[in-house]
């Protein structure tokens, strides 16, 4: 048995209405899975995720509800942190804010939001969570940085998790990225389906950063992210699989490959799979079921899998 395994449910919903969203997401609930996540951008025909994750705090029970990742430049850090405080209330301190520096140039460009250089994104970014976390925990703040002013500024009422809600920092930037990690984050979101070694490789140089502003690495806890395609025969995996491969417009061993660093397979090999992960270290897992999301895949997931890591 594996201690403290934790695998979130995440959602990229476009194509999906909410009612839609709000049957998979309360099945996610009764089923034991630790948290939701919903995309944040802004130019494409989609439900808004904070406002979407809002409307689930008031259906849901248990679950954890996770941006992943907020773009930084779509909200001001003092209205985010009133947002955050006040979602981290109405859903009795079940709010995790995942944040990055946003990558999505073509996205800011539809919004008309300016999309400065990696490194002053960053920089902006690294002010803007330190703002959010002194407006959480201070009565009172005054903040003067190189991209955001405020003067006894105060937050009312505070988030109910003490200190204050989880911050993920989520991203790809090594250079950047993973020093606002080291600087800021109690959890790290970085790259999509890394086997041991690129981990390892982002690990080191996360730890470096550590070193570097006298930060203990120990503190940050490590997510993985990938897609699972899961069935409870291998016979009924290849059917999947097959048809998987045809709605994706590839053949079949094209399909193979791009899964092959997936959780894949029948509840067992996904076992020894996840398995590898948590023997490493790795204790919470993002999840990407295929879409359109079946809700069979979710329950099978949550029956097989989930209690070999209790």
């Amino acid at each position: 048995m594996q201690p403290n395994i934790k695998f979130g449910f995440r959602i990229h919903q476009s194509g999906y209405t909410f009612e839609e969203l709000k049957k998979a997401v309360i099945l996610a609930d009764t089923l034991g899975y630790h948290s939701v996540t919903l995309y944040d951008l802004l130019g494409i025909p989609t439900l808004e995720c904070w406002t979407t994750l809002s409307a689930l705090a008031g259906i849901t029970n248990k679950i954890r509800l996770t941006p992943m990742v907020l773009a930084n430049l779509y909200r001001p850090p003092l209205l985010l942190a009133k947002m955050g405080a006040t979602l981290d209330v109405i859903s009795n301190g079940r709010f995790e804010l995942g944040i990055g520096a946003g990558g999505n140039q073509r996205d800011h460009e539809l919004a008309g939001i300016e999309f400065p250089k990696t490194a002053q994104r960053v920089k902006m970014l690294e002010e803007s969570v330190s703002l959010i976390k002194k407006l959480w925990t201070h009565d009172s703040t005054t903040f003067t940085g190189s991209f955001y002013q405020t003067f006894q500024a105060s937050i009312n009422p505070k988030p109910v998790q003490i200190p204050h809600p989880p911050l993920i920092i989520g991203g790809h930037g090594e250079r950047h990225l993973l020093r606002a990690v080291a600087k800021h984050a109690d959890i790290c979101n970085i790259g999509s389906e890394l086997n041991i070694q690129e981990h390892s490789a982002k690990l080191e140089l996360l730890e470096q950063h550590c070193k570097d502003v006298d930060r203990d690495f120990s503190e940050i806890e490590v997510t993985h992210n990938s897609r699972v395609v899961i069935a409870e025969t291998r016979s009924a995996f290849e059917q999947k699989v097959a048809i998987l491969a045809e709605t994706s417009h590839m053949d079949i061993d094209s399909y193979k490959s791009e899964i092959s660093k997936s959780i894949h397979g029948t509840p067992e090999q996904c076992i020894r799979q996840i398995k590898s992960y948590s023997d490493y270290g790795i204790r919470y897992f993002f999840l990407i079921f295929p879409d359109p999301i079946i809700t069979d895949d979710l329950v099978l997931f949550a029956k097989q899998v989930m209690p070999a890591f209790r």
